[in-house]
């Protein structure tokens, strides 16, 4: 039986891939020239995070993770629709 190498599995490196990219998001949330391009860098974070918890369900074997990951990409999707609809009426952010 030939045993797999964790490093080398095509699964974790997109995990680092995803990890590096959300890494460089962190500066389009902290520097975003507006409110909403923090709301897209925070959003596209919070989706990164969601892909990274469904990988390492994946690799660790434990499924139930999955049910986490649908439920932080359900969050995100309605938070996500509440600050737009917020937006879209030319409220002031508080």
């Amino acid at each position: 039986m030939v045993k797999e190498y964790l490093l080398v599995s095509p699964f974790t490196i997109a995990l680092f891939v995803v990890l590096f990219t959300s890494i460089i998001l962190v500066y389009r949330l902290m520097v975003g020239p507006t409110t909403p391009d923090r709301i897209v860098g925070f959003n596209t974070i919070s989706t990164k995070i969601t892909i990274v918890i469904a990988l390492l369900a994946f690799l660790k074997g434990e499924y139930l993770l999955i049910d986490l990951a649908i439920v932080l990409l359900m969050m995100n999707t309605v938070g996500s629709l509440i600050l737009a609809k917020h937006f879209e009426r030319g409220e002031k952010a508080t």
